[in-house]
């Protein structure tokens, strides 16, 4: 059931497969098990692409809510004898954010067990099943109920080796004809060049990373340009591993918001993590490259 319920989800034996850390032949007996036993198809199979039936789906209703119980009550059961707070966000900010000021929380609170879930597009109903998910979101786009924490600025950057190698950049749309790089899709250099009075003549072209850690470790290396955020990448800035092509000061277009499951709400654990997380304190320490508290 288990098998069913992730390749259901998934839309894809060998995501389900990934998922649960088994290959996707163990996946497909699994199923195929389960289909004998009921005695019906739950999936239409074409070459590697699978769909659910009727059958299918009708069950695949009721396992993402048994799941969901069963999840709910193991994570119930362990907070009951753990103060664990189960919180989601991405590895840049896991890395830049709250690496550095993890130690204050353990000071304040140190009866608090904090499990920091990576996650690349974190998302309440994710199957991280996190208290506390921390969301990057364009700022006209906050969520309903959310706590802003972070405000972001992009800049253009990129490393000495790069302009070595590719020239100078004198103007925003040099950079049209040179290597770009993008974090998850193209509209962090779209919203760039709109600020910069720049429109593409078409398409933008370059490679797509979710991590973006590791899209400013090809940054560094003179693998391409990126559009990078302030205040995120100061230490980068400051210790020379990219420069900021111009001296931009565009206005903050993302952010960090806070969002909390709702069966988290009442602890008093989780509370105590998402005070420490807003508190004014933990969000002045980092302050972008012209000094401006953030």
């Amino acid at each position: 059931m288990r098998a069913f319920d992730a390749a259901a989800q998934r839309g894809s034996f060998r995501a389900a497969a990934e998922f649960l850390s088994v290959t996707p032949t163990a996946i497909s007996h699994h199923i195929r098990s389960l289909e004998e036993q009921l005695g019906t198809k739950l999936f239409e199979r074409a070459g590697r692409e699978v769909a659910l039936t009727e059958n299918g789906r009708r069950l695949a209703e009721t396992t993402v809510q048994a799941f969901g119980m069963l999840d709910d009550a193991v994570r119930a059961l362990r907070h009951s004898s753990r103060r664990v707070v189960r919180l989601s966000a991405g590895p840049i900010f896991t890395a830049r954010w709250l690496m550095p000021r993890v130690s204050d929380l353990w000071e304040r609170h140190p009866g608090i067990e904090l499990e920091v879930v990576p996650s690349y597009r974190p998302r309440m109903r994710d199957q991280t099943h996190s208290d506390i998910v921390i969301r990057w979101e364009r700022m006209t786009d906050m969520p309903e109920g959310a706590v802003k924490l972070l405000e972001l600025r992009p800049t253009a950057i990129a490393s000495q080796e790069y302009l070595r190698r590719h020239g100078p950049v004198s103007a925003p749309r040099d950079l049209l004809a040179k290597p770009i790089m993008h974090q998850s899709n193209h509209w962090g250099w779209l919203d760039w060049f709109a600020a910069m009075g720049v429109q593409p003549d078409g398409p933008l072209r370059g490679p797509v990373f979710e991590d973006a850690n590791v899209l400013l470790r090809g940054a560094s290396d003179g693998q391409g340009a990126i559009v990078g955020w302030l205040p995120l990448i100061d230490q980068d800035l400051k210790e020379g591993r990219v420069v900021r092509l111009f001296g931009e000061d565009i206005a903050p277009t993302h952010a960090y918001f806070v969002e909390v499951r709702n069966d988290a709400q009442g602890r008093r654990e989780t509370r105590a993590v998402i005070e420490w997380l807003t508190s004014g304190q933990s969000v002045s320490r980092i302050c972008s490259s012209t000094g401006a508290a953030i």
